[in-house]
């Protein structure tokens, strides 16, 4: 998702004239999207911005726009702690990109320096905005908003534009994609809209969540061949009780159902997963049932965290009562078995 807004905001950018460049010190404009979803990545943020301000000062004329969930989350923040910035674009509005920085740099379209630049454009599609499962430890429902899934003529009008670029491969993206839903209109009748145009060869998205992981979304993935047999499915815990607190709406049990079927039914899917440790109260042995159904789903690879707390969710107002030693002695076996499985 970042890297589609981010996409996005430099498309706008270029079709307006300006061209990317490799160096900080030699720009006119510098765009720093954000994400906050880990207490690391919005440190980095704060790090990065912190070292613009000596740029800012040997170039009054540099601009400088923060855009993404940090600039959702902590806006106002920002604006005291880097007065320096000129534009803070929150993640719900970089739609409108445009727009909120017109008046800090010449955005008008079709009069690009740099024609060969101006196709610039990515295989994402996202089909849906916000999230609404309210994950007791993600901030993303409060910095993205609830969600909204996008009309089926918007979608096909987004992959019309991809396909005249010449992309033949396009992702889907939604922070709950398969969800997606507009009408009776949903996920799976999309993909099977999808799979009939001519021009794509192939259709590929992210991310899935397991409650809405049903068995037409199964049959329908099996029956499109142009739709890829690779499924990223977080997991976040093989325990019970922790899948419970994380409000995930399933159990480790019902996850391993949706496991087997998905290789029942797609021969030669490959599945892959998000885990965090160190969620409040983890035990060992709620570690262990993670250990466990890691070896029962057989994933490809996985994406591991360790657990930090963000504000403005249910689980900020828990004890954060595993200490980070114990997390990182967890994220450690737990990388060793993805290390070692890939060697």
């Amino acid at each position: 998702m970042n890297v589609a807004d981010s996409d996005f905001m430099a498309g706008t950018l270029i079709n307006s004239g300006y061209s990317p460049i490799t160096k900080p010190e030699n720009a006119d404009i510098i765009l720093v999207n954000t994400c906050t979803v880990r207490q690391h990545a919005e440190e980095k943020a704060f790090s990065f911005i912190g070292e613009l301000k000596t740029q800012k000062t040997k170039n009054k004329k540099l601009k400088i726009f923060i855009a993404g969930c940090v600039a959702s989350r902590l806006k106002e923040k920002l604006k005291k702690k880097f007065p320096y910035i000129d534009k803070i674009i929150p993640a719900t509005e970089i739609e409108n990109f445009s727009e909120i920085v017109k008046d800090a740099v010449d955005i008008t379209p079709e009069k690009p320096k740099t024609k060969k630049l101006k196709s610039i454009g990515t295989e994402f599609i996202t089909i849906t905005k916000g999230c609404s499962n309210f994950c007791s430890y993600c901030v993303v429902p409060k910095v993205r908003g609830k969600e909204i899934s996008r009309s089926k003529k918007d979608i096909l009008a987004d992959i019309k534009k991809l396909i005249s670029q010449g992309k033949s491969e396009i992702t889907l993206l939604g922070q709950n994609v398969n969800s997606y839903k507009v009408g009776s209109f949903d996920f799976s009748d999309l993909l099977i809209e999808l799979n009939k145009i001519p021009q794509l060869k192939k259709i590929g998205f992210m991310t899935s969540h397991p409650k809405d992981m049903s068995d037409k979304i199964i049959n329908t993935i099996a029956s499109c061949k142009k739709v890829a047999r690779q499924i990223h499915l977080p997991v976040q815990s093989g325990s019970n009780k922790i899948l419970k607190l994380m409000n995930r709406k399933y159990t480790g049990e019902k996850y391993l159902k949706i496991i087997k079927k998905l290789k029942n039914r797609i021969p030669g899917v490959v599945v892959t997963t998000d885990i965090i440790v160190g969620f409040p109260t983890e035990t060992e042995k709620d570690f262990q049932q993670t250990l466990d159904i890691i070896k029962k789903a057989g994933f490809k690879s996985a994406f591991t965290f360790k657990y930090s707390p963000r504000e403005n969710t249910k689980a900020f107002n828990m004890k954060d009562d595993v200490l980070v030693e114990i997390k990182k002695e967890r994220l450690a076996r737990l990388n060793r078995i993805f290390y070692n499985k890939a060697r």
